[in-house]
């Protein structure tokens, strides 16, 4: 027969499993608690640490700032002096064509005066502009400048800056005007070699190139040579430099601008003096006219009437 069990175990038994389960879930509690205390503890430590370490961490870390500044400082300096010595450079080349545009127009002025032509008026100023932009259009290069109608400026006006041409003026605004640059196809400008004297029309690809369109059969430029607007047609003054020949080619002749592109800021507008053309009024002719007459008569009673 099988052995039976007291009455009191099974009470017992339950109250031990339930004990043991609280004792469990207390301890689980407990282990919850200390986990969140330990967290919370390591932040305190850490913070207090990262606290104390802050100062001397400055304080390793200003020399480390010094040199470094030390190091900017003396990378500007030389970026300073680097561009200080290009600009000097610029400035003597500068002044030296200066002297030699000088010279060449105190040259041209005696040359003209003793073989009896008039002295070419100089191309006169309108207004110094700034770039402000390049100008939307149905052109390819542009740029926008801030002088318009307001300070004389006119459509067919010639821009340059300190190097030589930078294009001409195709629309004004009463405060502003739209430059075409000499690089755009549509860019049509008469222009001359010194030295050979070849005359040809220059007309730029939409790059930065300039091609010579029209030359003579016979060219005698070299490469080298200097390119100078030639002033035909009478709206871009003649002698303002544009580049010099750079290449000869299948392609054609192709002139490397004197314009820095990218460095273009600020530019002048230039107004040619048109060269007015001989007007002949009605008392002019009647004196040409008695003139002829007089001087008919004058060959006739010395030759003779002229028989048919």
């Amino acid at each position: 027969m099988a052995r039976r069990l007291p009455r009191l175990s099974v009470p017992f038994k339950l109250v031990v499993d339930r004990m043991t389960v609280g004792g469990l879930v207390a301890a689980s509690l407990m282990l919850l608690v200390i986990g969140k205390a330990d967290l919370k503890l390591i932040d305190a430590l850490a913070t207090g640490a990262g606290d104390l370490a802050s100062p001397a961490l400055r304080l390793v870390s200003a020399p480390v700032e010094a040199v470094r500044n030390v190091a900017r400082t003396v990378g500007q300096t030389m970026a300073l002096a680097e561009e200080n010595a290009r600009l000097r450079g610029q400035v003597d080349q500068l002044l030296g064509w200066q002297a030699e545009a000088t010279r060449l127009a105190v040259e041209n002025r005696e040359l003209r005066i003793a073989a009896g032509m008039p002295v070419e008026a100089p191309a006169m100023r309108v207004a110094t502009a700034a770039i402000v932009g390049d100008s939307a259009g149905s052109f390819v290069q542009t740029r926008l400048i801030d002088a318009g109608s307001a300070r004389g400026v006119a459509v067919g006006h010639a821009v340059v800056d300190e190097a030589g041409l930078v294009g001409r003026v195709v629309a004004v605004g009463r405060q502003s005007a739209r430059v075409l640059l000499i690089t755009d196809p549509a860019a049509k400008i008469p222009v001359m070699v010194e030295g050979s004297g070849d005359r040809a029309l220059m007309e730029g690809d939409g790059g930065r190139r300039l091609r010579l369109r029209f030359l003579p059969r016979d060219p005698r430029f070299q490469l080298g040579d200097r390119v100078v607007t030639s002033g035909e047609g009478g709206l871009i003054p003649p002698g303002i430099a544009v580049g010099v020949v750079s290449r000869v080619g299948a392609a054609g002749v192709e002139v490397a601008a004197y314009v820095d592109w990218g460095r273009l800021d600020y530019v002048q507008v230039l107004r040619a003096e048109p060269v007015e053309p001989p007007e002949a009024d009605g008392a002019d002719l009647a004196v040409m006219d008695a003139s002829a007459v007089a001087g008919g008569a004058e060959t006739m009673a010395a030759t003779g009437p002229m028989l048919p």
